[in-house]
C-alpha cells in the first residue's frame, strides 16, 4: 500500500548506503552530544527542544540517517506530522535538500491532512452505523451553535440524565468530549449510557447521521480515522508497513483525540519520534493536553532526551528566558546559547510610554534610525502582541510610512484566510511563482526550481525524467504566454480575478486542484485562489506595473505585526512586545500558566534584541507575576517620555 500523500520512490542503489557509525550529518557542521544520541536512537523518542533548539533540523538530520543509512528501508517512508501547514512544507522541504535522492520517501503533513486522507479514501470501509451515504461538508460549528445544541439537549435529554447533560461545558464540549470519545463500532441506544455518551451520540446524529450532507469538522474527522484504523485490519498494518518510522512535531500541541489517534496506528510496530517543549504549550484553549511530551513518553515506552544549546538568541536574552521558563518548569536546565552576541545595545529593556500615539512613534523613529546606522532590513524587526493586532495597526502603519517603512499584518483578513496562512500556502506560493517567473523575463533560478518541482508533482512526473523534461517545456510556453498577457494588460485597470483566472486556465486547473487535495487535503482550494485575488487586487490598485504588485503583494521587506501564537516557530533580529498590560492580557489570571507559556513563545523570537513595552509598570495588579520575572531577569525599565 502506499500511504497517504506518499509518491513514488526510486529504489537506492545498495552501494550507495553509508554505515551508521560513518554516517554525518548534511548541510550543517556538528550536532549537540544529546541531539547525537537521540538521532542513533533507532526506538520511540521523546526530544524536548526549546526556543532555538534548531528541532526542524534535527527531524530533517535524523530523516536523512534512517534513509541513507538503510534504517528506514527502500520502499518504506517516513511519516511526519506537524500542527501547522507551513511547518509541514518547512519540514518536507528541508529534507529533501538534505538528501534529494531520498525525498519521495519523506511525507510530510499536518496531523488534519493525515486523518482527512485516511477518511476520504477508505470510507467505505466504516462500520455500518458509520457509513456515508454523501459527501461530506467541512464546517467547524460556533461556539454559540454548540451552546445553543447543548441547552436544547438538557431539555430534551432523558430524566436520569438531564442534570448532567445540564453541566457539560460548551467551551470544552468539542475538544474533550467529542474529541475523546471512542467511536463504538455500533451506535449505543438506549438510556443506559452515560450523559457524556448520550450527548456526544446525539451530537453525531445531528451533524453527520442525519439526512443530506454530513458536516463534519477536523475533531470528528480524527474520530472516524481512529474508528478505521482500529476496526480495520488490513489498513492499521499497511500503515505501519508503510511508515516504520514516525516524526511528530510541536507535540506540546497534541490533542486528546490526535493522541489517541497516533496510539492507535502506530502504538505498535513503529518507531515514534515526538519533539515539542511542554514550555511553548499555548493551545490549551484548542485542547492540548497537559503534559503531552511526559504523556508520550509513559504511553510509548519512549527514551527521552533534552537538547540543550539555543542557536538563534544571544547568551542574554537565553538568561532571560531561563527566568521565564523556570517558573513553567522548576527543574528546566539552562541553555548554552550558540549565538554571537552583537555589541552596542542592551539585549532587553521594558519601555513604558505614556500613550499610543507615543509609543508608535517612538519605536517608528527608533527602528528607522537603526536600519540607516546598520546593515538591518525591516524585516529583521517584529512588532508582537498578544492579541488585538488591528489595534495597533493604524498608527504603526502611518508612523512608519512617514520613513517609507512599510509594514505587513500578517493577521490581516484576506478573502476568508489570514495573510499568513495565504502566503504560505501551497496554491499561494505556486501562483505568486509563476507570475515572478513571467514578469521577470531573466526568471530566479530558485523560484524555477520551486515551481518545477510542484508541477512535476501535480503531474506526476517526479521521478520520471522525460516528463520532467516535458513539464519543464510546459513551464517555458506558460511563462511567456503570461508574459505576453500581463504586458497587454495593466495592473490599474486589470481585475486580479481575471489574472488569477488566466493562470490557472494556463497551468491546468483541474490537475492542480487534484493534486492540492490529494497532497494537502487541509487547503481549500477555491478559498486560497479567491484569497490570492483578493489580496492581488489590494496590491494592485496603487502599482504601476506587475513587478511593484507583487512586490506589494508578498511585502518581504517590511516591519511585521503579528501575535505571539502566529509568531510561533520564527525569529527577528529585534522584537518589540507590544502591550504588556491588562487590555491586552485581560485573561491572563484564568489561566496563568498558559498566559506566561505565550509571554515565553513571544519574547523567545529574538535573536539580539527584545523590547517590551507598557502604559505602567504595576507590580501589584494582574501581571505582577509578568512584571516580577522581568524584575528578576534584570530588564531595566526605561520611561520613553
Amino acid at each position: 500500500m502506499s500511504g497517504p500523500g506518499a509518491s513514488r520512490a526510486k529504489s537506492p542503489n545498495a552501494t550507495s548506503l553509508v554505515p551508521a557509525d560513518a554516517w554525518r550529518p548534511i548541510g550543517i557542521e556538528d550536532l549537540e552530544p544529546v541531539a547525537w544520541e537521540a538521532l542513533r536512537d533507532s526506538g520511540n523518542v521523546a526530544v524536548v527542544a526549546g526556543p532555538g533548539a534548531g528541532k526542524t533540523e534535527f527531524l530533517a538530520q535524523r530523516a536523512a540517517y534512517f534513509l541513507q543509512t538503510g534504517i528506514c528501508p527502500w520502499p518504506q517512508r517516513i511519516l511526519a506530522i506537524s500542527f501547522k501547514r507551513d511547518a509541514a512544507v518547512n519540514l518536507g522541504r528541508r529534507v529533501t535538500a538534505r538528501v534529494p535522492e531520498h525525498g519521495g520517501r519523506f511525507v510530510s503533513m499536518t496531523f488534519d491532512a493525515f486523518t482527512k486522507s485516511l477518511v476520504d479514501r477508505f470510507a467505505a470501509a466504516l462500520p455500518a452505523d458509520w457509513r456515508m451515504n454523501d459527501e461530506y461538508e467541512i464546517r467547524a460549528a460556533t461556539g454559540v451553535e454548540v451552546r445553543s445544541f447543548l441547552n436544547d439537549l438538557a431539555f430534551t435529554a432523558p430524566q436520569p440524565l438531564t442534570r448532567e447533560v445540564a453541566r457539560l461545558q460548551p467551551a470544552r464540549f468539542m475538544t474533550d468530549l467529542v474529541g475523546r470519545w471512542r467511536l463504538p463500532t455500533t451506535i449505543p441506544i438506549g438510556v443506559e449510557i452515560d450523559a457524556t455518551s448520550y450527548a456526544v451520540r446525539e451530537w453525531w446524529r445531528a451533524r453527520y447521521l442525519r439526512p443530506g450532507k454530513p458536516q463534519l469538522d477536523f475533531v470528528m474527522i480524527n474520530r472516524l480515522a481512529e474508528l478505521l484504523v482500529r476496526e480495520v485490519t488490513q489498513l492499521r498494518r499497511a500503515l505501519r508497513m508503510t511508515y516504520p518510522l514516525v516524526f511528530v512535531d510541536e507535540f506540546q500541541d497534541t490533542t486528546g483525540a490526535q493522541f489517541s489517534f497516533l496510539a492507535a496506528v502506530f502504538g505498535e510496530k513503529a518507531a515514534v519520534t515526538a519533539v515539542g517543549d511542554t514550555k511553548q504549550r499555548i493551545m490549551g484553549w484548542a485542547g492540548a493536553l497537559p503534559r503531552a511530551v511526559q504523556r508520550f513518553a509513559e504511553a510509548f515506552d519512549a527514551t527521552s532526551y533534552s537538547l540543550a544549546w539555543n542557536f538563534r538568541s544571544s547568551d542574554a536574552l537565553v538568561e532571560l528566558q531561563h527566568v521565564i521558563a523556570s517558573k513553567l518548569e522548576p527543574n528546566t536546565v539552562r541553555a548554552t546559547s550558540k549565538a554571537t552576541a552583537e555589541d552596542g545595545h542592551d539585549p532587553a529593556a521594558l519601555w513604558t510610554f505614556r500613550s499610543p500615539e507615543r509609543e508608535a512613534t517612538f519605536i517608528a523613529d527608533w527602528i528607522a534610525r537603526d536600519i540607516a546606522k546598520s546593515d538591518r532590513g525591516p524585516a529583521d524587526f517584529a512588532l508582537i502582541a498578544r492579541q488585538k493586532i488591528k489595534d495597533f495597526e493604524p498608527l504603526f502603519r502611518s508612523r512608519l510610512a512617514a520613513h517609507c517603512i512599510k509594514l505587513r499584518n500578517d493577521d490581516a483578513q484576506v478573502g476568508k484566510m489570514r495573510l499568513q496562512d495565504l502566503l504560505k500556502s501551497e496554491t499561494a506560493r505556486l501562483l505568486m511563482g509563476v507570475l515572478r517567473l513571467a514578469q521577470h523575463p531573466q526568471g530566479f533560478a530558485s523560484i524555477w526550481q520551486d515551481v518545477s518541482t510542484t508541477l512535476e508533482r501535480v503531474h506526476g512526473a517526479a521521478d520520471d525524467d522525460v516528463a520532467q523534461r516535458r513539464v519543464g517545456e510546459h513551464l517555458t510556453q506558460v511563462t511567456g504566454r503570461l508574459r505576453t498577457w500581463l504586458r497587454s494588460h495593466s495592473p490599474m485597470t486589470t481585475p486580479a480575478a481575471d489574472v488569477v483566472q488566466e493562470m490557472l486556465d494556463l497551468v491546468d486547473s483541474a490537475a492542480l486542484q487534484r493534486y492540492i487535495k490529494s497532497a494537502v487535503p487541509g487547503e481549500d482550494f477555491s478559498l486560497v485562489t479567491d484569497a490570492f485575488a483578493a489580496r492581488l487586487e489590494e496590491a494592485s490598485s496603487s502599482a504601476t506595473n506587475w513587478g511593484e504588485a507583487l512586490d506589494e503583494f508578498e511585502c518581504a521587506d517590511a516591519v511585521v505585526l503579528l501575535t505571539a501564537h502566529r509568531s510561533k516557530g520564527l525569529e527577528y533580529h529585534t522584537v518589540f512586545f507590544l502591550g504588556i498590560h491588562e487590555r491586552q492580557w485581560w485573561s491572563y489570571q484564568n489561566d496563568p500558566r498558559e498566559g506566561t507559556s505565550t509571554f515565553f513563545v513571544g519574547l523567545s523570537r529574538a535573536a539580539q534584541r527584545l523590547i517590551l513595552t507598557t502604559d505602567r509598570v504595576d507590580s501589584t495588579g494582574p501581571l505582577a507575576a509578568l512584571f516580577a520575572m522581568l524584575k528578576e531577569a534584570g530588564v531595566p525599565e526605561v520611561a520613553q517620555d
